[in-house]
């Protein structure tokens, strides 16, 4: 039986279930190991694992956690014959040490860290220039077009698998919510500000997010419109049952690798409404330079954000013919069936080879 070690130092809600949704592939004949580190929302990730694979939490925290991480992974992972690093420093450490084992490698960045507007520009040249020398020793595995086009740029062998989801049909329109739903961190990067004036903005809908403040204290409700909630991290269940039943999905994140809540959203056959970064749009149907996409919008102002979800808050036509777009989007680009056959092809190729 193959022996596959997948490493996440970052295991929280995209990366996690990216993972988690691998793990679960591969379990017919692979021997599965998952290494990961702890974040934000670990925990809620954890209720979900299978218990047919063996989980992992690596011990690293601090200022020398990846030192620590290292040193752990390093007398482990000779056993392996796949490698799989997921995100940037669980990509790290499976470049570091694959090659040392012998062991094939992947690397898949779900969100290349050089990507991060809160770093410094000097800081995100470091990380990309660590990229690109460390690229030649693995394959990387992007998650989307934007990211298999930052790959590429990288130099390095590269092909692309989607993230991917069930695909469930629209439920009707006069079955949903009246909310209007972001989930994710609470934090600059989610554009949790963007989604907080947009509330404001419209006052006729309901807003709801889901997610913690990444550092300090989290919003009074003395400061949120009375037409919106914030909610706590919950089992990915039920956070999927909330994404089902909503209106629409506003996200307004500044940057991302490919979200997991869009793709989530869209193969529940969701309308979105999102930001114009390129990873965001991979997930509309239509050409990048418009506003307004088969089945929701991309935005580069307040403006836009308040015009979008003001639409798909009254307009029930608009909702549903945007709803079964993305039904259909989601049967061609994110189809978990032909996913998971992407993934285990990938795989057999790289049995046994060094």
């Amino acid at each position: 039986m193959v022996a596959v070690a997948l490493v996440a130092e970052s295991f929280s809600y995209g990366t996690a279930q990216s993972v988690v949704q691998l793990s679960k592939t591969l379990e017919d004949g692979y021997s599965i190991t998952v290494f990961y580190g702890h974040r934000q929302g670990t925990e809620t990730v954890l209720k979900s694992l299978s218990d047919t694979i063996d989980w992992q939490p690596m011990p690293g925290s601090g200022a020398t956690k990846h030192l620590t991480n290292l040193r752990f992974l390093r007398s482990r992972l000779s056993k392996f014959d796949i490698i799989h690093g997921n995100s940037t420093y669980g990509g790290y450490y499976a470049k570091i040490l694959g090659p040392r084992v012998g062991a094939a490698v992947l690397y898949s960045p779900r969100g290349y860290a050089f990507l991060r507007q809160d770093l410094a520009k000097p800081i995100r040249a470091v990380i990309r220039g660590i990229e690109r020398m460390t690229a030649s020793r693995c394959t990387t595995v992007a998650c989307g077009p934007y990211e298999a086009e930052l790959a590429r740029g990288l130099g390095g062998r590269v092909t692309q698998i989607n993230n991917g989801y069930e695909i469930t049909p629209p439920r009707p329109v006069d079955s949903l919510t009246e909310t209007v739903l972001g989930v994710g961190r609470i934090c600059d990067q989610k554009g949790f500000d963007i989604f907080l004036k947009v509330a404001h903005q419209v006052p006729e809908a309901k807003f709801t997010w889901i997610g913690e403040v990444q550092s300090g204290d989290p919003p009074s409700k003395s400061s949120l419109p009375e037409n919106m909630t914030v909610r706590p991290f919950m089992a990915h269940d039920e956070a999927l049952e909330a994404i089902a039943s909503c209106r629409c999905i506003l996200l307004p994140s500044r940057w991302e690798g490919l979200s997991r809540v869009l793709i989530e959203s869209v193969c529940m056959s969701k309308a979105i409404v999102t930001s114009r970064f390129p990873a965001n749009m991979d997930c509309l149907d239509g050409e990048r330079d418009q506003v307004e996409f088969a089945n929701g919008y991309a935005c580069h102002n307040l403006e836009q954000y308040g015009s979008a979800v003001r639409g798909l808050a009254t307009d029930n036509e608009l909702l549903d013919r945007m709803q079964n777009n993305s039904f259909e989007f989601a049967k061609k680009e994110f189809d978990l069936d032909t996913i998971k056959q992407q993934w285990r092809q990938l795989y057999q190729s790289r049995t046994g080879a060094a």
